[in-house]
């Protein structure tokens, strides 16, 4: 190539790198081509300017095909609808054969998605060609304008501006990467840990149920009974240290990398609806106490795997392996162990993946497929909730339930305790242990009537309930029947032999005899 077409190739570069803005996004110097893009003003078109001996049409033809299946690889990967594509050939002399159907008029793709505008600028007719380059493009006049007298010098000097451009941009992008630290991520942490120092000085995390629920853990039959705020806080709570220095180690690693691909509003946002998606799904699928940020970092697991599925050409062999690895041995580890949430992770998963389809990267053109992502989260969560809250009114397994409500009750916090039994009562899942639990409450309240309705009713359904009994009696007492409560205290000791039921009867005993 003469000097004339190595300084134009390097001038047009020069140009739309430094007076408008555009970023460069693939450049082969053997093969003497390069692709730019402007995300400032995306009503620009895709620049293509490729420096080539173009012999014959056959050439050109084979080469805009070419184009044209990486144009529409390219604009996928945008996320944009369509992509108007400019492409500049730069070449000694003009091809040998008829090359107007390619050149004079725009041309389409077969999905109509892609605008291809050629332009054949060659040595004898540059001067000639350039104006219509600027007119197609609204450039100003005279701003290729190319000299008889071109040199290696003006070659060498344009190229050495585009060079040290590029490379200023470089310096200048990884500065700004090293000064903005995550931020984001480091208060996750510092709020994660904070909420267990505080737990632990409160009553301890990891035998502690009555304390895990007590600051929000997911539990699911105070959510049926209108607790919502329990599908946000289980991702800062942590059962044990063990737990939370695992899951603290895995966000430092990869919440910083996350929150740079993503920009921190994004990553945030991820993080809380992943993390909510997660806790829905430990709704449905799981009955037990559960907490942990694992929620959560599962959706920042599957916001990276979308970038595999959006950016494979980048991210599949630099990102992809290794996440994929940590999410595949995590699930595994999940399946054989016991007390694992299996449900919250792949909820989070999933959840993860959708949002970051939805949100997209930081100056990602729009696509209409970033909608579908927002709905599929959205009716996904609904119907979820739909189903979990409907199970809720469906008898289940009150034994867990009935557990957390005796640890409130031990507590004297009555008024959970009532919550969490009515709502055993309302499903019709409630059993003995639930209405021997009410009839303490009742107790405890001096609401002797209703202590007596409950433990009757806790007698009914288990014939062998001893302290059901006991409190039966002392409802009889309260009441003034003696001989009622005299009869129950018996049976209580009969059942069991322990020595407050014996010491009460006795003290009925007693009391009889004083009359």
């Amino acid at each position: 190539m003469s000097f004339q077409e190595q300084y134009i190739f390097w001038r047009l570069t020069n140009y739309f790198l430094v007076e408008e803005g555009y970023r460069l996004i693939h450049l082969h110097e053997k093969k003497q081509e390069l692709w730019l893009d402007n995300p400032a003003q995306k009503k620009r078109p895709v620049i293509r300017i490729q420096m080539k001996e173009l012999s014959w049409a056959n050439v050109v033809e084979r080469d805009i095909e070419q184009v044209m299946r990486v144009c529409e690889d390219l604009r996928k990967q945008m996320g944009r609808l369509k992509l108007p594509l400019i492409n500049i050939y730069i070449t000694p002399f003009a091809p040998v054969g008829d090359i107007s159907e390619w050149f004079d008029k725009p041309l389409q793709s077969d999905n109509e998605k892609i605008s291809l505008n050629n332009i054949l600028i060659d040595k004898e007719a540059a001067n000639a060609q350039l104006p219509d380059l600027e007119a197609s493009l609204d450039i100003p006049a005279g701003t290729f304008h190319v000299s008889e007298d071109i040199d290696e010098a003006a070659v060498v000097k344009e190229r050495s501006q585009v060079i040290n451009y590029i490379t200023a941009k470089v310096s200048e992008e990884q500065v700004q990467a090293r000064k903005e630290k995550p931020y984001v991520t480091y208060v996750l942490l510092a709020i994660q840990i904070a909420v267990f120092l505080i737990m632990t000085f409160t009553g301890g995390t990891s035998n502690n149920t009555y304390n895990l629920v007590r600051w929000g853990a997911k539990f699911n039959p105070l959510i049926y009974a209108g607790e919502w705020w329990r599908f946000i806080t289980p991702m800062f709570i942590h059962i044990g240290l063990l737990h939370l220095l695992m899951n603290s180690v895995v966000l430092y690693i990869i919440g910083p990398m996350a929150e740079k691909l993503y920009g921190k509003w994004r990553y945030a946002l991820i993080y809380f609806i992943s993390g909510i998606t997660g806790v829905v799904a430990s709704f449905v699928f799981n009955v037990n106490v559960s907490a942990g940020a694992s929620t959560a970092i599962f959706g920042i697991f599957g916001a990276l795997l979308y970038l595999v599925v959006l950016k494979p050409h980048i991210y599949a062999r630099s990102l992809g392996i290794s996440i994929a690895g940590l999410v595949v041995v995590n699930l595994v580890v999940d399946l054989f162990s016991q007390g694992i949430d299996l449900a919250g992770h792949i909820g989070g998963l999933v959840g993860g993946f959708l949002i970051a389809g939805a949100l997209s990267m930081p100056n990602q053109y729009f696509h209409w497929r970033r909608v579908l992502y927002g709905i599929s989260v959205v009716a996904l969560t609904a119907f979820f909730l739909w189903f979990g809250f409907s199970k809720g009114q469906q008898p289940y397994d009150p034994q867990n339930a009935n557990g957390v409500a005796g640890a409130f009750i031990q507590n004297e916090d009555y008024d959970t305790a009532q919550t969490i039994l009515n709502q055993l009562k309302s499903s019709n899942s409630a059993d003995d242990v639930t209405f021997t639990n009410l009839a303490v409450i009742a107790t405890i309240k001096d609401n002797e009537k209703q202590a007596a309705i409950y433990a009757n009713e806790a007698i009914r359904m288990q014939p062998f309930n001893p302290h059901a009994h006991f409190l039966l009696a002392r409802s009889y007492e309260m009441q003034g029947d003696l001989k009622q409560a005299l009869e129950e205290a018996s049976i209580a000791v009969e059942q069991e032999n322990s020595e407050t039921y014996m010491q009460y009867k006795q003290y009925l005993e007693s009391k009889i005899q004083m009359r």
